[in-house]
């Protein structure tokens, strides 16, 4: 009697763990969307920390190299270097809307771009000022940035100056014969 006792056992067994397993596996899929795309979902974009910093600003693709930059309560500060090779007004007006869409399409925590033009003179390494802008994400409207993207290699406009907050030195003016 014990005999035959475990062999129902054994047998019951047998049959419960293949129920089992697809009970397990079927409530896993249910629980799960069947496929979400990353192009529909409108979360909030990522929060800027030094952590995440150097990744997020390697991903750009800036016609001019970044020389220095820093990230403090909100304000993402951002050097970009010029040199002789690298000047063209239209690129780096391409590079500016770039770092504004970076800082503020692609992060939930920065609120002002400080964006500073620096050319560099390669036989003395002295570093000047050829533009900088202070751009705020409050006062940055969506067709600001096409704007800027279609300036071409000429000076910005009065609406684009006022809106980056921008002071040109005489080196930048310089460039376009302004004086």
């Amino acid at each position: 009697m014990k005999h035959k006792l475990m062999i129902q056992v054994f047998i019951l067994t047998l049959l419960c763990a293949p129920v089992m397993a697809s009970l397990s596996w079927f409530g896993e899929k249910i629980g799960k969307p069947a496929h979400v795309s990353a192009v529909f979902a409108g979360g909030k974009p990522p929060e800027l920390t030094s952590d995440n910093l150097v990744d997020g600003l390697q991903a750009l693709d800036l016609p001019v190299p970044i020389a220095r930059v820093d990230l403090s309560r909100g304000i993402l500060s951002v050097d970009l270097k010029v040199t002789e090779d690298n000047f063209d007004a239209e690129l780096i007006y391409e590079g500016m809307a770039e770092m504004i869409s970076f800082a503020f399409d692609r992060t939930s925590n920065v609120d002002q771009l400080l964006l500073r033009l620096l050319a560099e003179d390669r036989w003395l390494g002295t570093k000047y000022l050829l533009l900088a802008a202070d751009i705020r994400r409050d006062e940055w409207p969506a067709e600001a940035m096409s704007q800027l993207r279609s300036v071409g290699n000429v000076e910005l406009p009065d609406t684009l100056r006022q809106r980056l907050r921008v002071t040109e030195t005489h080196l930048w003016k310089k460039q376009f014969n302004q004086e």
